[in-house]
């Protein structure tokens, strides 16, 4: 690809860049105004996450705890840390199923037939699937089964801290009741998500299969909710590929330039996630020669959340 297309990879590069920097936004407006790390500081973080996210197994999860963790060496509190980044995954997967339901809307106006009905609820279905899940998860963690494995964890590494899950669903709770922060973390991520219409549109563009916006929006759409399906594997390794080409072909993109695409994608994420996995081993070495750094000023997170909810 790089030797084929390779202004449909700069075209690809050139978008994403930006969707890091946006859902790094919406992770930091999450997080109380006195506390808020430099924004360069929470794309770093946020660029770790998708590096682990395109080339690890069940990427999203490890990068995010990890992101996390980094947070927290940057005078976070940890359950603070640790929800914020909870709840922006969350925020992201309903920002998803908002953005899915829009190229769903587009496709069925557009009157291409009810053959497509199944393909499209497909992707609505595993978008409201993975949302509700997370919603649900959250505000009904099992505390004392996490309590008791995090018990006997603690005879081997003393510095964990049992009662901390508890302290992590309050910081949740009182997030999922601070609805400004909510809304804010949202439109930023449905942001980066449009977004991903300008990347789709510009590499078929100069493959020679120019598709309008709309069009660009049911491929994106729809492949982005597919995908959630391989979330176990690295970058949806084979998934994504599938997804892309399946909904490029309900707008009458043949399969050998959808594929172009797909590929043109996948050499983006291993250019950009390859130095994102290298940077993330650094800032992980300096964290461990350096002491944490002090709790960032201002109420700690029991204040915060019994002002938040009372």
């Amino acid at each position: 690809m790089l030797a084929e297309a390779p202004f449909a990879i700069a075209i690809s590069v050139a978008v994403h860049v930006p969707q890091i920097l946006l859902t790094s936004l919406s992770w930091r407006s999450l997080l109380p105004p006195g506390a808020r790390p430099p924004v360069v500081a929470m794309a770093l973080l946020r660029w770790y996450r998708e590096s682990a996210n395109a080339l690890l197994p069940a990427g999203a999860l490890v990068g995010q705890a990890a992101a996390a963790r980094l947070l927290s060496r940057r005078g976070i509190p940890g359950e603070m840390a640790g929800a914020t980044a909870t709840v922006d995954l969350t925020l992201e997967a309903v920002s998803q199923l908002f953005f899915t339901l829009a190229g769903v809307a587009l496709l069925l106006g557009a009157g291409e037939g009810e053959g497509l009905l199944g393909f499209a609820t497909a992707g609505f279905g595993i978008a409201l699937g993975g949302a509700a899940a997370m919603l649900v998860f959250q505000r009904n963690l099992p505390l004392s089964l996490l309590e008791r494995g995090l018990t006997r964890l603690a005879r081997r590494w003393p510095a964990l801290r049992p009662e901390w899950i508890r302290e992590l669903q309050a910081a949740i709770l009182a997030l999922h009741a601070d609805w400004p922060r909510l809304v804010a973390a949202t439109l930023w991520h449905t942001a980066a998500w449009l977004s991903g219409v300008i990347e789709v549109a510009g590499i078929l563009w100069l493959m020679g299969s120019p598709v309008t916006l709309a069009e660009a929006m049911v491929i994106e759409s729809l492949a982005q909710a597919l995908r959630n399906a391989g979330f176990m594997l690295p970058g949806a390794l084979a998934v994504q590929e599938g997804a892309i080409i399946g909904a490029a072909a309900l707008v009458g993109v043949p399969p050998g330039l959808a594929l172009g695409m797909a590929l043109s994608r996948r050499a983006r994420e291993v250019l950009l996630s390859l130095p994102g996995l290298l940077a993330w081993q650094r800032a992980e070495g300096m964290a461990m020669r350096q002491p944490t750094g002090p709790r960032a000023p201002g109420p700690g997170i029991r204040a915060w959340a019994v002002r938040v909810l009372g």
